[in-house]
């Protein structure tokens, strides 16, 4: 693979990765429940409209997921591992279209248990809660960390739910990586 190739697969890499970042908090932020008036939960909600808009019409949300979100992210992961595969002198196959799924659901996964590591790191320090991106960061965490609040040890001056749960979310990306192949990982980064 020459250089220039890699270059721009790094390129392509960096504008799906924001693309696709954008995506997952726009399937995540309703599913947590954050405010919808904080600026970030605004800004993200402004750049994804253009296309969410449009798909929600036709496929409508289900409770508080966004089905068009989901559609969303899961286009860009595929039209990224497409153009990549073209830039290597491939051509796209239609076992893509699960493995994309998969995709997105280890990618989500992924960002959870990143989520949850920084908010983990935020605990030792003194933290303003009035921050919008400290606001959404436990909008997200909140409701994962909640089933593993009542887990034992109680009582020693420290919450272990962090651990819990990233060891949750991280045996779920290894069945996910069981089911559909070592191949997920490559379309999720995190």
């Amino acid at each position: 693979m020459s250089f220039f190739v890699e270059v721009a697969i790094m390129a392509v890499q960096l504008v799906f990765g924001i693309a696709l970042f954008v995506a997952g908090l726009r399937i995540i932020l309703p599913l947590s429940r954050a405010r919808f008036s904080n600026p970030l939960c605004q800004l993200v909600y402004k750049v994804t409209n253009p296309l969410v808009g449009p798909l929600s019409q036709i496929l409508p949300p289900y409770r508080k997921l966004s089905i068009a979100a989901v559609v969303l992210g899961w286009l860009i992961i595929l039209v990224e591992v497409c153009v990549i595969l073209l830039l290597l002198g491939t051509l796209p196959n239609l076992l893509l279209i699960p493995l994309s799924l998969g995709g997105l659901l280890y990618y989500l996964l992924g960002f959870a248990f990143w989520a949850i590591v920084i908010r983990a790191i935020m605990s030792f320090f003194t933290v303003d809660y009035s921050n919008p991106a400290v606001e959404v960061l436990y909008a997200i965490t909140d409701p994962l960390l909640k089933p593993f609040d009542r887990l034992p040890p109680h009582n020693v001056g420290f919450n272990l739910s962090p651990m819990y749960a990233g060891f949750a979310i991280r045996v779920a990306m290894l069945l996910l990586t069981k089911l559909f192949g070592p191949y997920v990982v490559l379309f999720a980064r995190l």
